[in-house]
């Protein structure tokens, strides 16, 4: 390991990439800890060398020009025989690709005011003329205090707009703007698509479009991806219209700034702070999770969301709710007291109540766990009949219904890989994709088939595809 570059004695190695090494390092002069980052002149090749490296340092120059909260700070450029290099602002912060890596939606508040900083800082760097060009979760560092801090600016403008030249694609397809593909001028509208991205990630858990980098290249220009508020039943629909447009392909049809995507989301949640951009609980136990009727900044009108007064429940509801609440915040925590009064109202089968619950749940174990509680909490409160205080006539109350037929199967490797087989022949590769996000959002099979029917637009092949998996007499 290098001991020394410039005038900065080097710790320990940070990171490794294509282009070079990112170490921690130590300035001398001011006594500073700093990060450094290296990129090796020979990637540049001989031809390139002298007006890449200059481009390189206008670039480096630009973004020590941006001193925002939620942007690291580059403080200096240098070079040496091997390498070119910046000094940065060291931050003890986690990458959110880390974060993300269990695949589960992120708590709303936070992703909310990691959003917000993130698209303050990037409505800040746009007003210097500065475009990222890389937004992706592995550039955005999470401190300890929740505070997003922003890398990379600058040395990913340089990564598109030049290293391509040379031949080589430099970035991460699954975050890049359809003009990013095409080869088109690229300005801030690029950034606000790649937000959309990581918003859809913190929602969801997943990513909007994956796969290979040549499917997702398709995916990116041609395909919509699935609405939130489907892949995560927590999510308002609402939310679905802010980020369609965030991701919309053409750039004139997308948010024209990054200010312009956070008004609308400060304007659908009622709150310009990070600490109430969360469900929030009123006297009459409403869950309301933005004020009625209130119009976004693009014009949209939002609907009123909100849960019926516990009053409205009936009595096996209101008696059978607190231990389906505790069920559930032992597997997903809070959001279970919203869900279980969500799902509450919209059934009136125990059976239906708990199917819509177990998509919450993360894990095949912790969904095993769910419904094998469930149905023992079914048996304990279900008497057939519930003895009645004397009256004139004798009268009976059903607490719960009674299940009428056996319980649904669940899907199975075989039962999956069957499905995604059918489902290539109607809409292609992309059934891989389709198959893998379903299966982890239900396990049983009906629900499972259902939401594979959905990404069949011709209405005969659809009904064909769940024929063919009824049973045969």
């Amino acid at each position: 390991m290098l001991e020394q570059l410039g005038k900065y004695r080097i710790d320990s190695v940070l990171g490794k990439g294509a282009m070079g090494t990112v170490y921690k390092a130590f300035d001398p002069h001011i006594a500073r800890t700093v990060a450094l980052k290296t990129i090796r002149k020979e990637l540049f090749g001989d031809s390139h060398h002298a007006e890449l490296v200059s481009r390189f340092k206008n670039e480096a120059q630009a973004a020590g020009r941006l001193m925002h909260p939620n942007i690291v700070a580059v403080y200096d450029y240098g070079e040496d025989e091997g390498s070119a290099y910046i000094a940065m602002e060291f931050v003890e912060g986690t990458p959110l690709n880390t974060l993300l890596a269990a695949q589960t939606p992120r708590d709303l508040s936070h992703s909310l005011g990691w959003m917000r900083q993130l698209l303050q800082a990037l409505e800040y760097a746009h007003s210097k003329g500065v475009v990222h060009r890389d937004i992706k979760p592995a550039n955005l560092l999470i401190t300890a205090d929740d505070q997003v801090k922003v890398t990379d600016f600058g040395v990913a403008r340089l990564d598109s707009s030049t290293l391509t030249q040379t031949g080589s694609m430099i970035g991460t397809p699954s975050y890049m703007s359809p003009e990013q593909f095409c080869g088109e001028l690229i300005d801030g509208r690029s950034d606000v698509f790649s937000a959309g991205i990581v918003l859809y990630q913190l929602l969801t858990g997943e990513r909007p479009f994956s796969g290979s980098a040549t499917m997702v290249m398709q995916q990116i220009l041609n395909q919509t991806p699935v609405a939130p508020s489907s892949l995560n039943l927590a999510l308002d629909p609402a939310l679905d219209s802010v980020i369609v447009r965030a991701l919309a392909k053409r750039p004139s049809e997308r948010y024209p700034s990054a200010q312009a995507f956070l008004d609308d989301l400060q304007a659908l949640i009622g709150s310009t702070t990070t600490g109430t951009w969360i469900n929030a609980q009123i006297d009459d136990d409403r869950t309301v999770l933005m004020r009625p009727n209130q119009p976004l900044a693009s014009g949209v009108q939002t609907p009123t969301v909100a849960t019926e007064p516990l009053e409205t429940l009936t009595p096996w509801k209101l008696a059978v709710m607190p231990e389906l609440e505790s069920l559930l915040s032992h597997q997903i925590g809070p959001l279970a007291r919203f869900l279980v009064r969500k799902s509450l109202n919209a059934s009136e089968d125990f059976e239906a109540i708990c199917a819509a619950l177990l998509p919450h749940i993360p894990s095949e174990r912790g969904r095993e766990q769910f419904a094998s509680a469930s149905q023992s909490l079914f048996q304990r409160l279900n008497p057939a009949t519930v003895a009645p205080e004397p009256v004139s006539e004798p009268t009976v109350v059903t607490l719960i219904r009674e299940p009428t037929q056996a319980l649904e199967p669940e899907i199975d490797p075989a039962f999956s890989d069957m499905a995604e087989r059918r489902l290539a022949v109607l809409i292609g590769p992309i059934a891989r994709i389709v198959v893998s996000r379903a299966a982890r959002a239900t396990p049983l099979r009906q629900a499972f088939l259902q939401r594979l029917a959905e990404h069949i637009e011709n209405e005969a092949q659809r009904l064909a595809f769940l024929h063919s998996f009824e049973p045969t007499s």
